[in-house]
Formats: structure tokens, sequence, C-alpha cells
């Protein structure tokens, strides 16, 4: 069974694109990794579906369709590959101690 998160997306986590600096992809978690995503407060899906819509609702909030996309959310030290986990702002961090960072620049 496929469980789901979002994470930073790949085009600013691998590439480096600015742009994508506050948007979130969907990352497919494989073992202990559902564990990780809910102790830095992230949230895990059941299914591609939920996650994609998820991410689509994240990246353009109130049906927003500015570009570049920017989620309303943070960002965790806590990685799953290159790429930083997901927060909404409704979560709160886990009691890890993971540290949470904004992305938004100044």
């Amino acid at each position: 069974m496929s469980q789901f998160t979002l994470v930073r997306h790949s085009a600013y986590a691998v590439g480096g694109n600015r742009d994508f600096e506050d948007a979130v992809d969907v990352c497919e978690l494989s073992g202990d990794q559902a564990y990780r995503v809910r102790a830095a407060g992230g949230v895990v899906f059941a299914t591609l579906e939920t996650a994609q819509a998820a991410a689509n609702n994240a990246n353009y909030p109130n049906g927003a369709t500015r570009s570049p996309p920017s989620a309303p959310g943070y960002f965790s030290s806590l990685r799953i590959g290159a790429a930083e986990i997901y927060i909404p702002l409704s979560a709160q961090s886990g009691e890890d101690g993971a540290q949470v960072s904004s992305s938004r620049r100044a």
C-alpha cells in the first residue's frame, strides 16, 4: 500500500529554480518514511489523487492561478530524499525537535 506526502518542489530542491522555492510537490513514501513525515508535522495521504489535490490546493490557495506557485506553510529540516517535508499552516511541528523554517523571502 503506497502512501504519499508533500515536500518542497523538486524544481527548487534539486534544480535550484527559485521560482519554485515556495511550491510543493507530491512524494511517494516507502518504509518508515511515513513516521518521519508525521514526526515533522507533515501530512500522509493514502492515495496519489488525494496528495495531488492537496498539492494543487497548497500551491494555489483559494483557487489562485498566479505563477509561481506559493504554498502557505513551512518546510521541515527533515527530508524525504533531497526535499524538505512540507508542513501546512494548520499543522504543528513534531515533538522530535525538527526545526521548521519559512521559505518566504524578505
